[in-house]
């Protein structure tokens, strides 16, 4: 009893760790992108993009994934992470390789920080994806679900072990083409096949639970499932052996069709939901949901040609990735996160005495009030910031900037207000 308690504390202080973390790369991001508003103009392959990119994906968003399935992979198959330890392991290796690989874009320091930092995130993925693995693998339940997060694993190692050859190739050249052919590659395959598929298993099971839905049909989020795995696969192997970026108009339409399978799942559950009233967090989620098209107009725009200017093209690239890690994920990430988080804690806090004593609800830990300011400011922020970014207009992605950091600002209010409440002791 005693050993299973102390492993709980272990994996619930892992969990708060990777909330910490990610809440704090968050705000590094908004306060670097209001110094570095200039780089937004011109290619995309510039030192402080590449820096806040990969900040944004690993330290904000990954960390924030990680340490919500560590919680969650329980719930789906029943069984405790398999190796805390591991988690912990896991957790130190991505936090260094982050900070590590982000300075030496940030500087372009193309030599041995950046090749350290790419095997040190390329072990800590890997160790996550067979700490996963063990977790799932002796489970009895079967769900799509599950399905949806193994393949994200393997895309998010795929997407890793081009990173790490991407890092290498700097110093040694042994890519056979040129490096941004591969960066394209790398970025696909994690946009997509890691960030995607991961919020298509995760949303899946949390939204019609949060909404109180009705029986819903899995059958279409199958489709989903094998069609967006088949569009990657057949990219991936198209684009490192048959030169298949000239093809990426088949796979893009064949992943946008597993998209619609998953969108329609989520309608469905929209259209059953017993609980009418959105909360703020759900709204989030939705809004998230909406934004998906932004980035795949785009894409059509820049792949049928109706740009005629070189430097618009550019432009455009950059708004596509700005638009899906800050539109369609951040919105995401910011709906959960505040439910996500208050359920953690509320359930080491008051799960024991819940029923017994009157407890605060989860979204009782939480400002909800800051929620919903944090969620115009946002919206400002995002909105002014790519329409910056289309413009070529420094001004313009500088004043977007500053409405992010007040977002951060907020969104660490509220995380630490969470994880920082004091239980009330009961009678």
């Amino acid at each position: 009893m005693l050993k299973t308690a102390l492993r709980d504390n272990y994996i619930y202080g892992i969990i708060i760790a990777h909330y910490i973390s990610s809440a704090l790369f968050f705000l590094i991001v908004s306060i670097l992108l209001i110094f570095s508003n200039e780089a937004f103009i011109g290619h995309y392959f510039h030192p402080k993009i590449l820096a806040i990119v990969h900040l944004s994906t690993l330290g904000w968003i990954t960390l924030i994934i990680m340490g919500s399935l560590y919680q969650l992979i329980p719930v789906l198959t029943n069984k405790k992470i398999h190796s805390p330890l591991l988690a912990f392991i896991v957790y130190l290796f991505m936090l260094i390789g982050t900070v590590m690989l982000s300075i030496s874009f940030w500087t372009f320091d193309i030599g041995y920080v950046i090749e350290i930092a790419a095997c040190f995130l390329f072990i800590g993925i890997t160790l996550f994806l067979v700490n996963i693995l063990l977790t799932v693998k002796d489970s009895k339940e079967e769900n799509i679900e599950i399905d949806f997060i193994q393949a994200s694993m393997f895309w998010f190692w795929l997407t890793a072990f081009i990173g790490a050859l991407l890092a290498f190739n700097f110093k040694f050249i042994f890519l056979p083409k040129e490096h941004l052919y591969y960066l394209k590659i790398h970025a696909h395959i994690g946009l997509v096949g890691w960030f995607l598929c991961l919020i298509i298993g995760v949303a899946s099971k949390l939204i019609p639970m949060f909404l109180l839905s009705g029986k819903l049909n899995t059958k279409v989020l199958t489709y989903s499932y094998y069609i967006i795995n088949l569009g990657l696969l057949g990219f991936i192997i198209d684009a490192l052996f048959y030169n298949g970026m000239n093809r990426v108009v088949v796979y893009f339409v064949i992943v946008f069709l597993g998209i619609l399978f998953f969108l329609s799942y989520i309608a469905k559950a929209f259209k059953t939901r017993a609980r009418k009233k959105l909360d703020i967090n759900l709204k989030y989620s939705f809004i998230s949901f909406f934004l998906i098209f932004i980035p795949i107009i785009l894409w059509v725009i820049l792949k049928t040609n109706l740009i005629s200017k070189k430097e618009l093209e550019q432009q455009v690239s950059t708004a596509i990735v700005y638009s899906l890690l800050f539109g369609f994920i951040t919105f995401l990430v910011l709906g959960q996160s505040f439910k996500n988080l208050a359920f953690i804690v509320w359930l080491k806090k008051y799960q024991e005495i819940s029923g017994k004593v009157k407890t605060p609800l989860p979204k009782n830990l939480y400002s909800e009030k800051t929620t919903k300011v944090q969620l115009y400011i946002y919206v400002i922020s995002f909105v002014t910031i790519l329409s910056g970014i289309l413009v070529s207009n420094s001004l313009c992605i500088e004043i977007g900037a500053v409405f992010l950091l007040l977002t951060a600002v907020l969104y660490n209010f509220n995380i630490f207000k969470i994880i920082l409440h004091k239980a009330l002791t009961p009678p």
